[in-house]
C-alpha cells in the first residue's frame, strides 16, 4: 500500500513540475512584454485570430472589421479555433489572461485524453510516467503560448489518436471519431489528408460489421466539414471553399522560387502573387480583387504555371518540398532553446517513420491491437504530410500539429525497450552493490 502511495505521489509531483513549465514560460515571455496589446495585435496570423475572435464575442459575426458585417478576409482563417477563442473574451480581453486561459484549455484536453487512455487500457498510473514527456514537447510548448491554432490542433489530434487506438474490438466504432475528425479539419485544414486517410481506415475496417453506424458516421463527418463551405457560399455567393487562403497557399507551394529558396522554416516564401503573370492580363485587370477573387486568381495562375513545367521540373519541386518536410533540422537558423530542443524530438519522430516502414514490409497494417492502430496513425500522418507537402507546402510550423501524437506513438512503441535497458542497468547496479 505504501508503495502505491509513493508511486502516486511521485507521479503527481512530476506532473505538476512538467505542467508548471508552460506557465513559467508564459511568465518569462510576459517579462519581455510579449503579451502587450501593441505587440499581440501586430503579430501577423496570431493577431488575425484575435481580431476574428473579438468580433465574434462583440457582434456574434465571423468578421475581422469590428462590425456586424461578415467579411471575406476573415474566412482566410478556418472557423473552429476563433470560435473557441471568442468564448475566452467573455472572461477577459487582456492578452496575458487570454493566453493563460488558452493554455489551460489545452492542458485540460490533454489531461482528459490521458485519463481516457488510462481507463480504456487499464494502465497503472506508474506505467504512464514515460508519457508525461508530452507536457514538455518543445514545439507544442512554443505554440501553446501564442494565439495560433497549432497547439490546439495538436491536442485535438492526440485526442483523436487515443480514441482511435483504444477501440476495443477488432472492428468497432466510436461517436467521437467523426466529431473530432471534422473539427480538426475546421481548426487546421493542413490536416485534411491525414484525417481523410485515417477516417478511410476507420470506415474500411468497420463497414461490413457496422454498416449502418459507419454510414451515419461518414455522413456526420461530411456534414461537419461541409457546414463551413456551405456557409461561405451562402453569404458571399462565390463558391464553396474551406478557407480563402487556399489559392495563396497553393501558389506559395508552386512557383519559380521553390527550387532555390524553399525551406522548412519559412516554407511559404510569403509571396503568393508570383504566378499572377501567367494569367491573361485582361482577366487579372477585370477582377474586383476581393479576398476570394484573389484566391481564385492565385489558383488559376498557379495551374497555368504548372502547365509550363516539364515532368522533371515538377518532380524536382515535389521532391524538394517532401525532403524539406521530413528534414528534422531547420533549413534556416532559428534562435531559441525550444527550437534547438525540438530537433531532438523531430529526429525521434523520423524514427517512427522508419519503424513504420519496417512494420509494413514485415507484417503490414492491421487493426487488432493498440500497436497495430498506432502504426495506422503513423501511416496516416506520413500520407497526410506527403500529400500536403506536394500540393502546397508544409514545414516545421505546420508539422507541429502532429508533435504530441508522434511523441506519444514513439513513446508507446519504444517504452518496453527503454524499460528493458533501465531494468538491466538497475539490476547490474544492485548486483555490484551486493558483490
Amino acid at each position: 500500500m505504501k508503495k502505491v502511495h509513493v508511486y502516486k505521489s511521485l507521479f503527481l509531483f512530476i506532473l505538476i513540475g512538467l505542467v508548471s513549465v508552460r506557465f513559467y514560460y508564459i511568465h518569462l515571455l510576459n517579462l519581455k512584454n510579449t503579451f502587450s496589446e501593441e505587440i499581440v495585435y501586430n503579430n501577423g496570423d496570431a493577431s488575425h485570430y484575435l481580431q476574428i475572435a473579438g468580433n465574434i464575442a462583440d457582434f456574434n459575426v465571423y468578421s475581422d472589421n469590428n462590425s456586424e458585417v461578415a467579411t471575406e478576409s476573415a474566412t482566410w482563417r478556418p472557423p473552429f479555433w476563433p470560435l473557441i477563442l471568442s468564448f475566452l473574451f467573455y472572461i477577459s480581453n487582456n492578452p496575458l489572461v487570454l493566453v493563460i486561459l488558452k493554455s489551460s484549455i489545452e492542458l485540460v484536453i490533454l489531461l482528459s485524453a490521458m485519463i481516457f487512455f488510462k481507463r480504456k487500457t487499464d494502465y497503472k498510473l506508474f506505467n504512464l510516467l514515460p508519457f508525461l514527456i508530452l507536457f514538455i514537447e518543445p514545439y507544442y510548448l512554443k505554440y501553446t503560448v501564442t494565439f495560433l491554432s497549432e497547439s490546439f490542433t495538436s491536442v485535438l489530434i492526440l485526442s483523436l489518436t487515443l480514441v482511435f487506438i483504444t477501440l476495443k474490438q477488432k472492428k468497432t466504432t466510436h461517436f467521437l471519431i467523426p466529431i473530432l475528425s471534422g473539427l480538426i479539419i475546421l481548426t487546421h485544414p493542413v490536416a485534411i489528408f491525414f484525417i481523410i486517410t485515417l477516417f478511410s481506415f476507420y470506415v474500411w475496417f468497420n463497414f461490413k460489421n457496422n454498416i449502418r453506424i459507419t454510414i451515419f458516421h461518414s455522413i456526420f463527418f461530411l456534414m461537419i466539414i461541409l457546414s463551413w463551405p456551405v456557409r461561405n457560399h451562402i453569404i458571399f455567393n462565390k463558391g464553396f471553399y474551406l478557407t480563402a487562403s487556399q489559392g495563396a497557399t497553393f501558389s506559395k507551394g508552386w512557383n519559380k522560387s521553390v527550387v532555390t529558396e524553399f525551406n522548412n522554416t519559412d516554407g511559404d516564401l510569403a509571396n503568393e502573387s508570383l504566378n499572377l503573370k501567367y494569367i491573361d492580363s485582361k482577366i487579372n485587370d477585370s477582377s474586383q480583387k476581393s479576398t476570394i477573387d484573389l484566391s481564385k486568381l492565385y489558383k488559376s495562375g498557379t495551374i497555368s504555371y504548372i502547365k509550363t513545367l516539364t515532368v522533371n521540373e515538377a518532380l524536382q519541386i515535389i521532391i524538394i518540398k517532401i525532403k524539406s518536410n521530413f528534414n528534422p533540422f531547420p533549413e534556416k537558423y532559428k534562435a531559441g532553446f525550444l527550437e534547438s530542443a525540438a530537433i531532438i524530438f523531430r529526429i525521434l519522430y523520423l524514427v517512427t517513420f522508419f519503424q513504420l516502414t519496417y512494420r509494413i514490409f514485415n507484417k503490414g497494417l492491421h487493426f487488432s491491437t493498440i500497436k497495430d492502430k498506432i502504426y495506422i496513425i503513423i501511416f496516416s500522418i506520413f500520407i497526410g504530410q506527403t500529400l500536403m507537402a506536394t500540393i502546397i507546402y508544409t514545414g516545421l510550423r505546420f508539422n507541429a500539429i502532429y508533435s504530441l501524437t508522434l511523441l506519444f506513438c514513439f513513446t508507446y512503441l519504444n517504452v518496453d525497450f527503454i524499460r528493458e535497458i533501465y531494468n538491466k542497468l538497475f539490476s547490474r547496479n544492485i548486483l555490484k552493490r551486493i558483490s
